[in-house]
């Protein structure tokens, strides 16, 4: 039986999707500047909406 460390399934950031064959996950907003480092618009596929503190439908602004 095949297993999988903790930390190598934390690491992971795409997961297979319908739509466009991959997407993006952050856990958080310093990860997510790493990549994206203005904001991240409601309409973008990585948008979670705990991420937008102040509601405006942009997360992780500076």
């Amino acid at each position: 039986m095949p297993t999988e460390s903790k930390n190598a399934a934390s690491k992971r950031t795409t997961s297979p999707t319908s739509e466009t064959g991959s997407t993006e996950f952050f856990t958080n907003c310093t990860e997510l500047r790493e990549k994206y480092p203005d904001r991240v618009p409601s309409t973008h596929s990585t948008y979670k909406a705990k991420m937008d503190r102040d509601h405006d439908n942009y997360a992780c602004e500076k």
